[in-house]
């Protein structure tokens, strides 16, 4: 048994490491930022390479030998991730502007200035952006849904599909990948159930490489209390098994040592168990509601798991759960009470008054009477079918959050207009776009300066003068950009103020 020995570096050592980290990190996102971006090529262990142009997933695949470097990279991560899984789009700008506001405090901090003034003076700098995004985006118009998704994608015929399938489902609504053996993309519209709640551990995920779990006529077992205790989870789990039930999804409230017993259960393939937590909002009425559809018993506080059968769990032809949402299809649900079920919340709906009841019955609707997209994305190769599929994805998330918090002059101008402190770092995500389109950054900054509000550069076609962005169809949707902001202001001010690193002295080893 090796012991688990440590190596400890400080400040200025510390965030050399950290610097370098970041710089492969910053290289490999800026290389697919933006519509004349390159791909980057990533080598599995198995199967075919993957030729991708997603930032967060080229970021996911980083790993450095030096652990402070490999550390520096996977917090950054972080903050792409996060705008993967709240927007569903601007992964790439989130590291750019991540890495140019941390460069920018460093510079501070080695001038003489305190860690953590500079770390909230950047924090503030981000809400400010905020508020400034806010007072100026304005309502997209459904005409140009079509350009929002293209603009993200990089490829007219994806974005209007998307575009298409978007304005079937709406911005809430459900839209899942699904792979064909055929060349290009088709939608389909089906009768389905979707809620933006996703996996609550990646050990969880039946396609750890799309971080994914695909369940099909799997039992879901419904949970409105905390499941926390390992002996209670045994013996729910046991019955299961027993019952010959190989797959399983639990909604509900997992955690503690209930949910260690299970991500083990799975790592030793005795049961294939998948985890999404409930959304908090109106919590016991959508279960509720979850259960009617899937024809399922919801679990209470107070329940004797003694009396736990499998007649108690629901099913549906499929459940398809990502990071960021799950979309139940063909669930056994009985049409008759459902059908109720519709009417009495309709009524409920003509005789509400308070604007929190009204969204909340109208949420409720939505799903039981909602409907959820499948977009089948197929390919020449395995490559270039993973290769689209993320395009795809991206333009799936830039178009709800389009349709959810409207629109902004899109191309980095936004950013590089924004009246903020770090206003170079915030310039940064533009000279880099423009950068990778061929031509002079400094020039088109200089001419962007003077421009009228709203006007920039179409970095597809540039001129020899700014245009009005919004009309020629080059947007980008606020509540990603926002995200972008907040996630990369947060994760720089984090680094920022880091002052020792704690790493194992023998990664490679194998520590007890």
């Amino acid at each position: 048994m090796s012991k688990l020995t440590k190596d400890v570096i400080f400040d200025d050592e510390l965030h050399v490491k950290i610097g370098r980290g970041l710089d492969i990190a910053y290289n490999v996102a800026k290389s697919s930022f933006g519509p004349n971006a390159g791909n980057a090529i990533i080598e599995y262990p198995y199967g075919d390479p993957l030729v991708s142009r997603d930032g967060v997933t080229n970021l996911q695949k980083l790993m450095l030998d030096d652990a402070i470097e490999n550390a520096a990279v996977k917090i950054v991560v972080q903050a792409s991730k996060h705008n993967d899984q709240t927007v569903g789009d601007g992964t790439t700008g989130s590291v750019i502007l991540g890495y140019h506001l941390y460069k920018s405090g460093r510079r501070l901090v080695a001038a003489g200035q305190n860690a953590m003034v500079v770390s909230r003076q950047i924090i503030e700098a981000g809400n400010k952006a905020v508020e400034q995004i806010d007072a100026i985006k304005k309502p997209l118009n459904p005409k140009m849904l079509n350009k929002v998704a293209t603009t993200s994608a990089g490829d007219p015929a994806i974005g209007e599909l998307v575009a298409e399938t978007i304005n079937e489902v709406g911005a809430d609504g459900g839209v899942t990948l699904e792979d064909f053996a055929g060349r290009g993309i088709y939608n389909e519209i089906v009768e389905g159930f979707y809620f933006r709640k996703g996996l609550v551990s990646a050990y969880l995920a039946k396609d750890p490489a799309n971080l994914e779990s695909k369940h099909y006529k799997a039992p879901i077992l419904i949970l409105d209390k905390q499941l926390s205790e390992q002996n209670e989870a045994a013996e729910l789990m046991e019955r299961i098994i027993n019952a010959g039930l190989k797959e399983l999804v639990i909604v509900g409230s997992v955690g503690g040592d209930a949910l260690a017993f299970i991500v083990q259960l799975r790592l030793s393939n005795k049961l294939t168990v998948s985890i999404v937590d409930a959304p908090y909002d109106a919590r016991s009425l959508f279960l509720e509601d979850l259960a009617l559809m899937t024809d399922a018993t919801v679990i209470t506080e107070g329940f004797d798991v003694n009396e736990f059968s499998v007649d108690q769990l629901g099913f549906a032809e499929k459940t398809v759960i990502t990071t960021s949402g799950t979309t139940i299809l063909g669930a056994d649900g009985q049409a008759e009470k459902i059908a109720k079920r519709v009417k009495e919340l309709q009524k409920q709906l003509e005789e509400a008054s308070s604007p929190v009841d009204i969204e909340m019955i109208r949420s409720r609707l939505s799903r039981l009477t909602g409907k959820v997209a499948i977009i089948r994305v197929g390919g020449a190769t395995e490559t270039e079918q993973k290769e689209v599929k993320l395009r795809v994805q991206d333009a799936v998330g830039a178009a709800q959050a389009a349709l959810k918090d409207g629109i902004l002059p899109g191309g980095g101008t936004t950013l590089a207009r924004l009246e903020v402190g770090f206003k170079e770092a915030f310039e940064a995500p533009f000279l880099q776009l423009a950068a990778n389109s061929g031509v002079n950054p400094e020039r088109l900054l200089f001419q962007l300066q003077d421009a009228p509000e709203g006007y920039g550069f179409d970095l597809r076609n540039i001129g020899n003068k700014p245009v009005d962005l919004i009309k020629a169809g080059v947007v980008d949707p606020a509540l990603v950009v926002k995200e972008i902001i907040t996630n990369a202001a947060s994760v720089a001010a984090k680094l920022l103020t880091t002052s020792s690193g704690i790493t194992l002295k023998n990664r490679d080893e194998k520590h007890d």
